[in-house]
């Protein structure tokens, strides 16, 4: 029996301050019946969404609706067979297959509160960047050099690149900057620069919780001074949805930043633990009666 295969692998992330990578690998072994088993390895650090198309579908059928869309976690996972209609006949197929951050139906909370990024107490003027040229929606927080930078959120660190030294350096412009990327529970990501060069604090595949020291901020040399530009997505099957903010301020509560406005950050207790697991008590055993005397 003949069989041929032809694989198109088209990776894309639609964050745009990452490189493609190749994230996932598909793969397929055959049984001894001539069955296809499809599997997919992701050694990222967040969940993907895996799209598969068949343009070439010659005496198979699959045991799932094609074409195959499915989220995949990280590690291995079991995506579908395909098995020969005509046992004596010749199968051929070849497939495309592409891959975007996320998860399949992201559901935008544009109400979650954040903490300010920066450390308890501190001040910080807030800016927009881009303010009223497109719906991106960057916060910038204008820092001193080597201020520290910390996890708004609870989340898990899939991409750092602080490699750059252009920010320290006096750059008048460049097309990258150093950064921390968190995944949130709720599939969002957040992106936390301008770091110095190999100042992060935390690396890939990290559990942070809200309040964690994740980075240092970098030079910034470009006229603004040093700052933490920070930012969350959806990415989705339309593309991203970008979010304004929510944040917590000493003496303000819950709210949005004003372009220009000044706010102090406080680390409440509440936001901190916010996502935490909750932990249960385990039951106190009853005590046995006290045995009579006689």
């Amino acid at each position: 029996m003949k069989r041929a295969l032809f694989v198109l692998l088209f990776l894309t992330s639609l964050l745009p301050y990452l490189q493609a990578q190749k994230a996932v690998d598909v793969t397929y072994t055959e049984d001894q019946k001539g069955n296809y088993h499809f599997m997919a390895n992701n050694k990222a650090y967040c969940t993907y969404v895996l799209h598969i198309d068949f343009p070439t579908l010659q005496n198979l059928k699959s045991d799932h609706a094609l074409p195959f869309e499915a989220e995949v976690k990280p590690g291995t996972s079991q995506l579908f067979i395909l098995s020969p209609i005509d046992k004596s006949g010749d199968t051929k197929f070849n497939n495309k297959i592409g891959l975007r951050k996320g998860c399949l139906s992201p559901v935008p909370n544009p109400d979650f509160v954040y903490l300010l990024p920066i450390g308890p107490t501190l001040e910080t003027q807030a800016f927009r960047i881009n303010v009223n040229r497109d719906s991106s929606y960057t916060v910038r927080l204008k820092m001193k050099n080597d201020d520290t930078i910390y996890a708004a959120r609870r989340g898990i660190v899939t991409a750092i690149d602080v490699s750059n030294t252009e920010n320290d350096a006096g750059a008048t412009t460049t097309n990258n900057w150093n950064f921390v990327e968190i995944v949130h529970a709720d599939c969002s990501f957040a992106q936390y620069g301008v770091l110095k060069k190999d100042g992060a604090l935390v690396k890939p595949g990290q559990q942070v919780e809200a309040g964690t020291p994740i980075g240092i901020v970098g030079g910034d040399k470009f006229g603004r001074g040093s700052d933490i530009r920070f930012s969350v997505v959806y990415p989705g099957p339309q593309g991203n949805t970008q979010i304004a903010p929510v944040f917590w301020t000493k003496g303000n509560g819950k709210g949005q930043l004003k372009h220009g406005g000044t706010y102090s950050s406080e680390f409440t207790k509440a936001l901190v633990q916010l996502e935490q697991p909750k932990t249960k008590t385990a039951p106190t055993k009853a005590k046995a009666p006290a045995a009579k005397k006689h």
